[in-house]
């Protein structure tokens, strides 16, 4: 298909999407996880997760609770800051009762951490193409 990358044709990163996503939709309300604690559920690179978290369509951002995930110790660094939803992100944190330790820095040691299934801690994704 014109103008998609060899990750969105592939068997294994539809597989891997789906599984991330299938587990922020677990995410209780008022409760975080960090992206590599998610990443490591999956048995996936941070980056990876992160990426396919940034790449969420508008209607998936509407059905899944994406502003829960939460870069390394509730930190968000000053290129995540500039990005578009980091705004959108705070605001929905902050609804949910969350606490901040500066314009920056969520608590995690005042707000819930949520921790994944390790359902697919050993999975090889590769196993998945076709």
């Amino acid at each position: 298909m014109k103008g998609e990358g060899v990750a969105e044709r592939s068997v294994a990163f539809a597989d891997m999407r789906r599984a991330l996503l299938d587990y922020v939709r677990d995410i209780p309300p008022r409760a975080v996880v960090e992206i590599g604690t998610l990443a490591q559920s999956l048995n996936i690179p941070s980056r990876h997760a992160a990426y396919m978290l940034l790449m969420l369509s508008d209607d998936e951002r509407a059905s899944v609770p994406w502003h829960r995930e939460l870069p390394k110790s509730g930190a968000f660094p000053p290129a995540q800051r500039e990005r578009p939803h980091t705004a959108q992100q705070f605001a929905m944190l902050k609804a949910e009762g969350a606490v901040f330790n500066g314009p920056w820095y969520l608590d995690l040691k005042a707000t819930a951490l949520w921790h994944p299934p390790q359902t697919h801690a050993a999975t090889f994704w590769a196993d998945f193409e076709d």
